[in-house]
């Protein structure tokens, strides 16, 4: 719907000629007249809002339990079927909401009436439409009159109102209205048999009357196939922001995922580097997963089983390797009493000149393999205790 800010026409769809007026910021109309809604003179593009002959369509409270949209919707079909004993098919239901009471409020018109209504006003955007009747002030206790077209447009009740003729208005009211209620009017010229009991104080343009409660008209029977184009924009505007959304939502869990794939990933490779240094240094062992349990297994068979050279071996060596710059121990391993060291050094003279100081601590030590790459020299070497 348009903003309240933003100049709108207003027409009322009434008689043979129907009056049009621009409201803008201002209070007044930039501009009005009346014509032929066969011929129309109103100005073009702006957005419209309609109040119509109430007498073209019927106001109703129907007792309904609460249902879903769609089955409420075929459910006041049904109801209406039964009051007006028309055919619903052919009629437009139209629901307000709930009285106090609990009962559904509705406007009921027939499909052809409100087409006719539209029609004048084809290629424009249309906002609102609302009985004109149903449209005026009403306060409780108050009887809201107006006059167009010589006929009384009256509102008695919360969702009580009719269209009557100007002479009978208050005898055909005088079993629905209170005698004490207070009679208002809003508009057009006051009926002779009316004159005595109504308050014009209120009284002025009914057109004026109209624009001042344009934005508090209580019903718009512009829903379902006749729902505004605004309101169709704003429902692809929402059906966008619900998609993008969506799409965010499914980008995050495309994104967790990929993060969750590469965390595995990077566990998996950890796996494998540690499976590969434990059977570095326990060869022949395979760890599967139970790391820590075969490792204090083996240490424990090492220490106090036929290897317990082991030991004495490593406490000798260790200060050896420790004490030699640019040595760094990258495995080992133990067996028939043999303590075999996989060292990095600076060159082949660093592992030549370790074997050297392992021989003089009476260690028979020996470099078995030994290769030169870029970043400097990778042997093997076997440590036993020297023979007595």
């Amino acid at each position: 719907m348009a903003r309240r800010g933003q100049p709108k026409l207003l027409v009322h769809a009434a008689g043979s000629r129907w009056r049009w007026a621009v409201v803008g910021k201002a209070s007044g109309f930039a501009e009005s007249g009346s014509c032929d809604p066969e011929q129309p003179d109103w100005p073009q593009g702006l957005p419209v809002y309609l109040f119509f002959d109430a007498a073209r369509c019927t106001g109703l409270t129907v007792d309904l339990p609460e249902l879903s949209a769609s089955r409420m919707e075929q459910a006041l079909r049904w109801a209406a079927e039964e009051q007006l004993a028309a055919a619903a098919d052919d009629e437009h239901v139209v629901s307000a909401g709930r009285t106090t009471q609990g009962r559904v409020r509705c406007v009921v018109i027939g499909d052809a009436q409100l087409q006719a209504l539209l029609a004048p006003l084809a290629g424009q955007s249309v906002e609102l439409v609302c009985p004109d009747a149903l449209a005026l002030p009403w306060s409780a206790g108050q009887v809201s009159v107006a006059e167009a077209h010589g006929q009384v447009l009256v509102r008695w009740g919360e969702w009580d109102f009719g269209v009557f003729e100007g002479d009978l208005a208050q005898e055909l009211l005088a079993g629905l209205v209170s005698p004490a209620a207070d009679w208002r009017w809003y508009g057009g010229r006051v009926p002779p048999g009316l004159a005595s009991n109504v308050d014009t104080a209120a009284a002025g343009d009914l057109m004026q009357t109209l624009a001042d409660y344009v934005h508090r008209a209580p019903i718009n029977l512009l829903t379902g196939p006749w729902a505004p184009g605004s309101a169709r924009t704003a429902h692809r505007h929402w059906r966008l922001v619900a998609a993008l959304a969506g799409l965010a939502v499914l980008l995050g869990l495309v994104g967790i995922g990929l993060e969750n794939r590469l965390l595995e990933a990077r566990s998996e490779s950890l796996q494998a580097a540690i499976d590969e240094r434990f059977s570095d240094v326990f060869p022949g062992v395979t760890p599967a997963g139970r790391h820590r349990e075969l490792a204090a297994r083996e240490l424990g068979r090492l220490r106090f089983g036929q290897s317990a050279g082991l030991l004495e071996l490593m406490y000798r060596t260790a200060p050896v390797l420790a004490g030699q710059a640019g040595v760094s121990l990258q495995g080992m391993s133990y067996r028939d009493e043999t303590l075999e060291l996989r060292v990095r050094a600076a060159d082949v003279a660093g592992l030549d000149e370790l074997e050297g100081r392992l021989r003089a601590l009476d260690l028979a030590a020996s470099v078995q393999s030994a290769s030169l790459d870029g970043d400097g020299a990778s042997g093997r070497i076997r440590i036993q205790e020297a023979a007595r």
